[in-house]
Formats: structure tokens, sequence, C-alpha cells
């Protein structure tokens, strides 16, 4: 909570420094199912049962321009066809594409509908600007948002 307050007060500051024309919030945060998803760990553990992957250990996923870090995450797998349908992060996720961060301790990404729900501490940066909030939910396909639990934030305009 330290970090988050310290982010803010940090961005607060910067507000008088000439900043870049930034894009509207989650322009960045673009999701495309049809890209491969990549993922690399320490460990990985496989349910052929229960149709999952326990990957442990600096986990990080990459689909297209999308990158999702965490300490920890399961990966469900649909039974019919054994595409991934079904992230879930625990421990220091990080959400990047472009210029935008996502930052909290669990997220749940559906990868069929493009949800991605955020929970524990959630910091949205995007440039010089922040958000932060208990839990967010961010539609990746139509680029929209929802936060809930004291939401904070701090806008920098564009320009001088």
């Amino acid at each position: 909570m330290m970090r988050h307050a310290l982010a803010l007060a940090l961005l607060a500051l910067a507000g008088t420094a000439a900043v870049a024309q930034q894009s509207q919030p989650f322009s960045t945060f673009r999701h495309d199912s049809s890209q491969p998803i990549e993922i690399a760990s320490d460990r990985l553990g496989v349910s052929q049962q229960a149709q999952t992957a326990r990957f442990e250990g600096n986990v990080e996923v990459i689909q297209g321009t999308l990158t999702l870090q965490a300490d920890r995450m399961t990966v469900r797998y649909d039974e019919a066809s054994g595409d991934v349908s079904r992230l879930e992060a625990d421990g220091n996720v990080l959400l990047s594409s472009g210029t935008e961060a996502a930052e909290g301790q669990q997220a749940v990404y559906d990868v069929d509908s493009g949800i991605l729900t955020m929970q524990g501490d959630v910091l949205l940066t995007q440039g010089q600007s922040a958000l932060s909030s208990q839990s967010m939910r961010i539609d990746l396909n139509a680029g929209t948002g929802e936060f809930e639990g004291r939401v904070r934030t701090v806008f920098v305009p564009g320009g001088e």
C-alpha cells in the first residue's frame, strides 16, 4: 500500500513537467485471442484429469502485445478443444502493454471473453497518469474498465 501512495505522490509532482500526448485509458490493452499464448516459468506441474497446468516462479505469459507476469499461475484448458481458456495469476501480478501497466495481487484472465479482473491494491498507470483501487475489471475487447474500492486517480494532462 505504501508503494502505491508513494507512486501516486511522485506522479502528482511530475504533473508540472511536459508530457507527451496520451491516448485514452486501456487503448493499448488489446486482446487478440487468435494470437498464440507463450508461457515461461521456473517450474511446471500438469494435471490431465483437471485439465490444468500450474506454473510457478517468475511466470510470464505473452499473447500478442499483452504480457502477464506473476509469482504463480494456473492455466485451465477447454476440455473439448484443449485450448487455453483461463489464466489465474497470484502474487505480484503485472499486466503490461505499450505505455499501460496494471499491477495487483491476484488476476483472472478469461481468454475467450477477453475479460481480465484484478484484485489486491491495484495500480493502473498510463504514462504519468495513475489510478488505484482494490479491484478492477477490464474488457480487453471493448477497451473499457471498472474500478471498485476507494478509487484514487491522478491524471496528468498532455502538452505543457
